[in-house]
C-alpha cells in the first residue's frame, strides 16, 4: 500500500475501533462499550476475577463464561516482553493486527485491549453479552501468530469455568 494512503487507513480503522455508542459518559467514552466479543466495562465495581497467565502460551487455554456474565479479566505477562493483548472475534482480531502491522510500534489501549508490559497484570473488565467464540491474543505487529489465542467460549451456563 502507498504511504500516502497507508496513514489514512490506518485512521479510518483505528476512528471505527474507538467510535462509542451511547449516552452518560463520563469524559470522552461511555461506561459501557459495545464490541464484537460483548461490552467493554469502565466501572467495573465489584465484578468477579477470571485469573489467567500468559508466557509464550496460555494457563489456562480455555475459558468457558455463561452469556450475560461480568467479570474482570485478570491478565498476569509472566514473559520478558511487552504485549498488547485483545479480546474479540476474529474480525475484529484480524482488523486490529492490520493496525499494528501499519504501525508496529503502536502502544495505545482500545476499549478491548489492554497493554502489558512484561512481569505486569492488567484488567479487562468485560460482559460476555454476545453468545459464541471469542480470542485473546496479542496483536502486536511482532507477535501475531508466534502463540495460540486464550479460548473464551460464551453461551448459556451457569457458572464459569
Amino acid at each position: 500500500m502507498p504511504d500516502r494512503l497507508k496513514y489514512p487507513v490506518v485512521l479510518l480503522l483505528a476512528g471505527t475501533l474507538s467510535l462509542s455508542q451511547g449516552s452518560g459518559a463520563h469524559g470522552f467514552l461511555p461506561d459501557e462499550i459495545p464490541m464484537a466479543a460483548g461490552t467493554a466495562l469502565r466501572n467495573p465495581a465489584d465484578l468477579p476475577i477470571v485469573a489467567v497467565n500468559f508466557y509464550n502460551s496460555w494457563t489456562p487455554s480455555r475459558l468457558d463464561i455463561p452469556h450475560q456474565h461480568s467479570v474482570r479479566l485478570r491478565l498476569t505477562n509472566r514473559s520478558d516482553d511487552w504485549h498488547l493483548f485483545a479480546l474479540g472475534d476474529d474480525a475484529a482480531l484480524r482488523d486490529q493486527a492490520l493496525i499494528h502491522k501499519l504501525m508496529p510500534d503502536l502502544r495505545k489501549d482500545y476499549p478491548n485491549t489492554r497493554l502489558s508490559e512484561p512481569g505486569s497484570t492488567v484488567t479487562l473488565p468485560w460482559r460476555f453479552d454476545r453468545e459464541g467464540t471469542f480470542s485473546l491474543r496479542c496483536v502486536r505487529a511482532a507477535h501475531q501468530g508466534q502463540s495460540e489465542a486464550l479460548t473464551i467460549e460464551v453461551s448459556r451456563r451457569d457458572s464459569v469455568r
